[in-house]
């Protein structure tokens, strides 16, 4: 069920989504449907916490404190380990077209308020081991770096889509850094 809602909702918004699709694919009647989940808000939740959870298997967020020491450099080794894992993880993949597509919708707000929660805190401790400029307001740099990532991500799925496109990811994940850098180095 979950991974036929997955697939669905991973290539529609929700408002497009069918609840009919997704019930005939899994085999499954209505009544059963019905049974497991209460409606598809809850389907749709439960369909972003598992990719949440499946992903988490190929990359967790470090800590932010693991940012103190060297801040750039870790940051340059975090920044290339999701460029490397993200192709790896068709869950995350899955969860990135979902969350893109279905910005809106509760489960994905919640899901990126912590991702949001977590660029901060991050933010904070390369504050405070000025790394990072701390003229420019900390609620900014916060909106700005989310807002930079989530386009990122967004350019990369549109990638990935298009089997036309002759780049190379690394190459764009670096210029990405390097982006990331110039915007908010001390």
């Amino acid at each position: 069920l979950i991974d036929a809602a997955a697939r669905e909702f991973a290539s529609r918004t929700f408002e497009e989504a069918s609840l009919n699709r997704i019930i005939s694919t899994c085999g499954m009647s209505k009544s059963s449907f019905y049974h497991v989940v209460d409606s598809k808000d809850d389907l749709f939740s439960l369909v972003v916490a598992d990719l949440a959870a499946s992903a988490r298997r190929f990359w967790t967020p470090p800590a932010p404190e693991t940012f103190s020491d060297g801040f750039w450099d870790r940051a340059r080794s975090v920044w290339g380990n999701i460029a490397r894992t993200w192709p790896e993880s068709p869950e995350l993949t899955r969860l990135w077209h979902i969350v893109y597509a279905n910005a809106d919708c509760p489960a994905v707000r919640e899901l990126a308020g912590h991702v949001e929660e977590w660029v901060r805190a991050v933010l904070i401790v390369g504050r405070k081991a000025e790394a990072i400029d701390v003229d420019c307001p900390l609620e900014l740099q916060t909106l700005t770096v989310f807002s930079l990532l989530r386009t990122f991500d967004e350019r990369a799925l549109s990638l990935t889509e298009d089997d036309s496109a002759a780049v190379d990811p690394a190459e764009i994940s670096v210029h990405q850094f390097r982006l990331l850098t110039r915007l908010l180095q001390a």
